[in-house]
């Protein structure tokens, strides 16, 4: 099976194996213990969280271990509703993921507004001050790059502008960590990811925020910010795998891949269309909006082929109604049940990226012969 379904989740990269399999061999103590054994564990996990830090530009004494992105984002609102005014409003762009959209939601209850955005979902900062100047703000959210299109935004551009504000500003860089430069993240107060998008193990994520944050109680571990025993060999596995894909930030045969793979298809399945693409976006994902027949019909016959891809957002599935990020970009609801996703890794080659395209070809080949045969006709 063709795996395209990155943006969901990676294949663990086999330096994270590596790193977890030793870290669980010889560095499986609590890091909080008292012995010399325990020590050394927890010597590691600073020089680790150093590293990190480095990787992203970020002072080391900021950054909390946690189980993902979506606890660093529900941690993030739950600590802001706690420090702010019961009038505070949070500003979120319209095309946030879930687990920022309900972790704001539940704890800022009607004092949610989504930001302007144009039709690529992107938010252009010069709308932001106006809206800065004249309510109480608790809190300012942007994604750095979209999971279900890849569109990025502009969040260097919009962290300083919430800072000349005087406002908190946080970003979701759960899709750009380990896929494109790191930049330098300390422009943002809060920020958060997770290791299994980039190519570590699920269960293990970053939280970027001040160093007075604190959301788990119980013990002093992370600096007193996130009680609970540390998770090292998860931690060791994520360094290990965001290490080794700076290796392959910028690469351009990455990103010619997928445009290839992109031009084929237009080339060859009329009326079809890619959201974003006329901005920038990330090297590994197209969001394609079929020109027939619904997503699910999609996903299915590809796979039967040998082809895994995706509707959108895993941690939508299920929901009823259209994708919110296809609402925000103005597609109607039933463009939106057209639009398939597809997201390589820096593991896909351009012959996979080919091969998919021979697969989209194909099956809609037999989508068509399928809707032929089941035509019913009246006489």
């Amino acid at each position: 099976m063709a795996y395209f379904d990155n943006n969901a989740t990676n294949r663990p990269c086999e330096v994270a194996l590596a790193a977890h399999s030793e870290a669980l061999s010889e560095d499986w103590r609590n890091p909080s213990a008292p012995s010399s054994f325990a020590a050394r564990v927890r010597v590691k996990l600073a020089l680790a969280r150093e590293k990190l830090a480095a990787c992203l530009g970020v002072s080391p004494d900021t950054v909390s271990f946690t189980s993902g992105a979506t606890e660093s984002n529900n941690a993030i609102f739950s600590h802001i509703s706690r420090a702010s005014s019961r009038q505070a409003r949070v500003l979120l762009s319209p095309v946030e993921h879930p687990s920022v959209r309900e972790s704001a939601n539940r704890y800022f209850s009607g004092r949610v507004d989504e930001l302007p955005a144009d039709g690529s979902g992107i938010v252009e900062p010069s709308t932001l001050a106006p809206i800065l100047d004249a309510s109480e703000v608790a809190l300012v959210s942007v994604m750095a790059a979209n999971n279900e299109t890849g569109v990025i935004q502009p969040w260097e551009k919009i962290a300083g502008m919430c800072r000349a504000h005087g406002v908190p500003f946080h970003s979701d860089a759960t899709q750009w960590v380990g896929k494109l430069p790191s930049g330098q993240w300390d422009v943002c107060d809060y920020l958060s990811a997770s290791a299994h998008k980039f190519g570590g193990l699920k269960g293990v994520g970053i939280l970027k925020s001040p160093a007075e944050f604190s959301f788990i109680v119980g013990g002093e571990q992370e600096g007193g910010s996130r009680a609970g025993t540390e998770n090292f060999p998860g931690v060791a596995a994520m360094l290990a795998a965001l290490e080794e894909s700076e290796s392959f930030v910028g690469s351009p045969i990455l990103e010619e891949a997928r445009n290839a793979f992109e031009e084929s298809l237009r080339a060859s399945i009329p009326g079809i269309e890619v959201l974003g693409e006329n901005v920038s976006r990330l090297w590994n994902v197209s969001a394609l909006l079929m020109p027939r027949f619904d997503n699910l019909r999609w996903v299915g016959k590809l796979e039967k082929i040998g082809h895994e891809v995706s509707t959108g957002s895993a941690c939508a599935t299920g929901k009823d109604g259209p994708s919110h990020v296809s609402a925000a970009m103005g597609l109607s609801p039933e463009q939106a049940r057209r639009v398939v996703r597809v997201s390589g890794s820096r593991e896909t080659t351009p012959a996979e990226w080919s091969g998919l395209a021979d697969a989209f070809r194909l099956a809609y080949a037999e989508l068509r012969a399928d809707s032929s045969s089941s035509e019913v006709v009246s006489i």
